[in-house]
């Protein structure tokens, strides 16, 4: 595990490069003796850590919180850390996979989304890495499962036994999902995917790698499905801006 990080709101951001994750996964791999997560951290994760004493616990309780965006390395690289590649859920994915690919046998469990974006996903991950070992994906009902269905859910990728268990629930039923389950999932590392599972089908464009690194990727998203990341972007993210430009400048905690 890494001890390099920065806080922004009070919550801890892992400065981590892509490479760096193959060096902590792999101590991980040796011991396996505990189920962990990994949080993507954006504003939006920060917000709802702000507003939620529970998101908070669940933000503060993973294994590796991600500095998902340009914005977040641009405030990383000022505190003196050396991250200039982007390092998002997606970009440790697609690391994971091609190790896998490469002589790595890693299980991979897909959980979440549709059973469309599900198939899309896996024949395109199996066509650009054959070797890769998918052992199995679920696509649970758009509702809050009961007891028993949840905890059949459960018995199913522990059957399954992952090394790592992706999920796409959306922000923030998917952090709060890995969170609430800690206790009865095996060792494994679970990850939150969120609408990568629908880039990696296809089903979204990713925003061009110039506007990646422009800092803009939200407004590219924000343009392809504004209904939908409205409330994210429009409402949100002024007020990640407004808080961190007060914690920032006036050293006022939102804590």
């Amino acid at each position: 595990m890494t001890d390099s990080s920065f806080d922004i709101l009070n919550i801890t951001i892992h400065a981590v490069q892509p490479n760096d994750i193959l060096n902590i996964i792999n101590e991980w791999t040796i011991e396996k003796e505990s189920y962990k997560y990994i949080v993507s951290t954006n504003a939006n994760n920060i917000i709802n850590a702000v507003e939620n004493n529970k998101y908070s616990d669940v933000m503060r309780n993973a294994f590796l919180s991600l500095p998902d965006g340009v914005p977040f390395l641009w405030y990383g690289q000022k505190k003196g850390f050396n991250i200039p590649k982007r390092c998002g859920i997606q970009e440790v994915m697609e690391i994971l996979f091609e190790s896998s690919n490469n002589g790595k046998n890693f299980k991979h469990y897909f959980y979440g989304n549709t059973q469309d974006v599900l198939g899309k996903m896996q024949d395109n991950l199996l066509e650009q890495y054959p070797n890769l070992n998918i052992i199995g994906s679920y696509s649970p009902p758009f509702r809050a499962l009961t007891v028993e269905e949840d905890k059949k859910v459960i018995e199913m990728i522990n059957v399954a036994s992952p090394d790592f268990l992706w999920i796409s629930l959306g922000c923030p039923k998917q952090e709060e999902w890995m969170f609430d389950h800690r206790k009865v999932l095996n060792p494994m590392i679970a990850g939150g995917a969120g609408a990568v599972f629908n880039f990696l089908a296809g089903e979204t464009k990713r925003a061009p790698r110039w506007i990646q690194y422009s800092g803009f990727e939200w407004f590219y998203r924000f343009l392809l499905n504004p209904k939908k990341l409205a409330n994210r972007y429009l409402i949100k993210y002024p007020k990640f801006m407004y808080l961190f430009l007060k914690h920032e400048i006036i050293g006022v905690n939102v804590k």
